[in-house]
């Protein structure tokens, strides 16, 4: 009955169905049975993990009750003990359960040492320390005899460090009663009459009582030793043989051997001797080990220096110990606030070893946590590092966890803290979605543009600038990294700011980010806005601010261009003439040559002046196509004049324009009660008469730029300069209201040098040299200077005495130079002119 409950428990184990969620009250599925160690304990060893998301992994020894009495009562033992008995030294005990006929123990995962042999000398050095470590703290603190010491009962854990299990046998020494399990049950346990000690042969309880407690366990231990180096003991007899135990341990190896009680060395006297200078346990695999283990009560001094030398340490120790033991206990030292940037760089240079479900499984949880601490030391070792590890984080753990407590670093009243976070921010960008980047992260880094600190508002550019021109592979940002609405409304007004920092450096980051984000400025704002704050910095007094200037401004130029051969050559829509235009193209071609010619000049003016030649083209074709048309029918000839001059594109306009364009009233032109002979001189040279003073308005011209033909009097300058030292008629009369101007005796005609080129345009004919009101009914237009400026306007001195035209040319009136009112002869004025000398 009893193979045959074996083979059904053996079937179940292999399927993994034993304790699959139906054990009561154990939480651990059994999963794949141990076969190599099969018939080395009492004990059945299985793979297994909980039943939880977590998927744990344990180890599950399992007992089979149906074995008989003698047996159950070890292993019933052995639960209790591995429930009550807790040591760093000690198998870790997860949970148990015992039902009618099994019972379950749940551990770390571990391997058994007789199917793992550790060939790294450090590893078993440290392995030997642990176990008698451990088997004195069981015989001197806990009073008990472990008694079962061996192979099979010392188990290897993944960072590969020796735990103590085998608790099957192990009770109190001084029983009283003689009930100790060691006594009755050696013989259920596999093995052990080849191992078992003089005394326990003897049966000399007595002896064992009063020996000094622990020698037992100090035979055991003998026996390990013989095990682990020289491989499977088959009589207690071979034990007196060295084999392959290294000569620093052989002299302490013999004094566990003796058989007599008082002469042979506890587990605790063993650890003493073995770790004394020059003994087998002085090693530097065993000192780091220690240190690591009670770093929590070492001194400042203690820690700083084992921790300089930690980095050259960890490349000694085995992957698997550094993996699974130092770094657990590092980071055991980063929560408790006791390490530095030393022991922060020692997990990341064990965690490059790590794969990534290892990372995730060891170092995240735990780097996540340290982010939540307020000692700014271990928050500063942080950030400093952020780059080594925060790739292996997963981007929702960084955006939900990490994040929230990465913020406030700028925030921080430590001007270190926040420059780190300021730093630390290229490596943490990539994890971010692009809400979170572009929501919180910028506005961060703008706010502190403008920190007290200038070193901080000089990284902070720095950082914006490679934020901004991210590129794949080198910067991976979320959704396409910074918007352009960020950029546009956040990032650019910082940068205008930043450029009038008096911090040079602050001053030469922003140009240097300015050149790099160029491409993605608008042309407008940098016509409008960047342009203008740039050029100052052109002659700055630093000459690395200047050099990052020039550039930055070859940048935006190249930007603005490449944006202008986008657009249209021209914005301006052309006006179309009404139907009922008496001036149309087919009843009179000289007006239409004219415009012709006059639009050639504007496109061919190129340098200063450009725009007055056009605009002096525009006023002599308007003067020709009305004499040549007078003969016939002046009526006629004066529309189309007044036609032309309301005819020029509407768009084509400058800001700085003043007074309407002249309105022709081919009525008032023709009667004859205008002014007899004068008018008649009038009518055939096309000028107009004495205007009003002019109104400031926002009307139409021909010329195109914003002035009136009638602006320069429809007439010729006087001998003393090209432009003229002049003044226009067309600023007579002083008030706003067109009146009707007695007629004027004809004035005798001007030099001949200078009518000579206007008389050669007009077909020879001479202009007349009198103007009067009315010929035009409303205000001329004064002429502007080029320049950018607005001009102003001002009222002139009182009104200049009449004076006789043949005078004219000889008055000692002041003369303004340049682009002042042309005078074509006529009455004295009051004029309104262009304020020169502000420009």
């Amino acid at each position: 009955m009893s193979g045959l409950s074996s083979y059904l428990f053996s079937t179940l184990s292999k399927v993994g169905g034993i304790g699959g969620g139906s054990i009561p009250d154990f939480h651990y599925t059994v999963g794949d049975k141990v076969e190599e160690y099969a018939g080395q304990s009492i004990w059945q060893l299985h793979h297994g993990q909980k039943n939880d998301s977590s998927k744990q992994a344990a180890s599950i020894f399992v007992f089979d009750k149906t074995r008989g009495s003698s047996y159950t009562a070890v292993a019933q033992n052995g639960l209790k003990r591995m429930r009550t008995l807790r040591h760093p030294g000690i198998l870790r005990y997860l949970e148990g359960a015992e039902t009618s006929d099994t019972i379950y123990i749940a551990t770390e995962p571990v391997t058994p040492l007789s199917l793992e042999s550790s060939g790294d000398d450090g590893l078993r050095r440290w392995g030997f320390y642990k176990i008698a470590e451990t088997l004195k703290f069981v015989n001197e603190d806990c009073k008990l005899i472990h008694a079962n010491l061996c192979v099979a009962s010392v188990f290897i854990t993944r960072a590969g460090e020796w735990k103590l299990g085998g608790l099957e046998l192990i009770d109190v020494a001084a029983a009283g009663d003689g009930r100790q399990v060691y006594r009755h049950y050696t013989s259920v346990i596999p093995g052990y009459s080849l191992r078992m000690a003089p005394e326990f042969e003897s049966q000399k309880w007595d002896a064992v009582e009063r020996g000094k407690l622990g020698a037992v366990d100090g035979w055991s231990l003998a026996c390990l030793v013989y095990q682990v180096f020289n491989g499977e003991l088959r009589s207690s007899s071979q034990m007196s043989s060295q084999g392959r135990i290294p000569q620093t341990l052989w002299p302490l190896y013999q004094r566990l051997l003796p058989a007599d009680l008082r002469r042979r060395m506890t587990p605790g006297e063993f650890l003493q001797a073995a770790t004394q200078p020059g003994a087998f346990l002085d090693s530097d695999f065993v000192r780091t080990s220690l240190f690591l283990e009670n770093i929590s009560v070492k001194e400042e001094d203690e820690k700083t220096e084992f921790f300089s030398g930690l980095h050259s340490l960890i490349a000694e120790f085995p992957q698997t110990f550094a993996k699974y033991k130092i770094l657990p206990e590092l980071l055991k030292v980063m929560e408790f606030g006791g390490g530095d940037a030393k022991v922060l760089s020692g997990i990341i240079n064990i965690g490059k070893a790590l794969d990534e479900a290892e990372y995730a499984e060891l170092v995240i949880p735990s780097i996540v946590q340290l982010f939540g601490s307020n000692d700014r030391a271990l928050r500063f070792s942080l950030l400093e590092h952020m780059d080594s590890f925060i790739p292996a984080v997963p981007a929702a753990v960084v955006g939900k966890q990490v994040f929230p407590n990465f913020a406030t670093g700028f925030l921080d009243a430590a001007p270190a803290i926040r420059e780190a976070t300021v730093k630390a921010s290229l490596a943490v960008a990539p994890k971010l979605a692009n809400k979170t980047l572009n929501g919180d992260l910028i506005r961060q880094l703008v706010r502190l543009v403008g920190d007290p600190e200038p070193g901080i508002r000089t990284n902070t550019l720095i950082c914006i600038g490679k934020l901004c021109t991210a590129k794949e592979g080198v910067l991976d940002l979320d959704a396409g990294g910074i918007s352009e609405s960020s950029h546009r409304y956040i990032i650019c007004p910082a940068l205008l700011h930043a450029l009038r920092d008096p911090f040079p450096p602050v001053r030469s980051a922003a140009l240097a980010v300015a050149s790099a984000c160029a491409p993605r400025w608008e042309a407008a704002d940098i016509a409008r806005r960047v342009i203008p704050i740039l050029a100052p910095l052109l002659v700055d007094g630093e000459k690395p601010v200047r050099m990052a200037t020039l550039r930055a401004m070859q940048a935006m130029i190249a930007r603005v261009e490449a944006h202008s051969q986008t657009m249209p050559t021209t914005s301006a829509a052309p006006k179309t003439a009404p139907a009922t235009d008496l001036a149309s193209a087919s009843e009179s071609k000289v007006p239409v040559a004219a415009a012709d010619m006059a639009a050639a000049s504007m496109a061919s003016a190129s340098g200063w002046g450009g725009w007055a030649v056009s605009s002096l083209s525009n006023t002599l074709s308007g003067a020709i196509s009305l004499a040549s048309s007078s003969a016939t029918s002046p009526s006629v000839a004066t529309t189309a004049a007044h036609q032309q001059a309301m005819s020029a594109p509407p768009d084509v306009r400058n800001p700085l324009r003043i007074g309407n364009p002249p309105v022709v009233n081919p009525t008032t032109a023709s009667s004859p009660a205008a002014g007899g002979p004068a008018a008649a001189a009038r009518k055939l040279s096309g000028v107009p008469a004495a205007q009003t003073a002019p109104n400031i308005s926002s009307g139409n011209d021909a010329s195109g730029w914003g002035f009136d033909d009638d602006g320069w009097g429809d007439g010729m300058d006087d001998a003393d300069d090209a432009w003229g030292n002049n003044d226009d008629d067309a600023w007579d009369n002083g008030p706003a209201t067109a009146v009707a101007a007695a007629p004027s005796p004809p004035s005798p005609p001007p030099p001949a040098t200078t009518m000579s080129n206007i008389n050669k345009l007009s077909g020879g004919m001479t202009m007349a040299n009198t103007l009067t009101s009315a010929s035009f009914g409303s205000t001329a237009a004064p002429i502007a200077k080029i320049t950018t400026k607005p001009p102003t306007l001002r009222m002139a001195a009182p009104n200049k005495p009449n004076v006789s035209s043949a005078a004219s040319t000889t008055t000692g009136l002041p003369r303004r130079k340049g682009l002042g009112a042309m005078k074509l002869g006529g009455n004295a004025k009051k004029p309104a002119i262009l304020d020169e000398d502000l420009f």
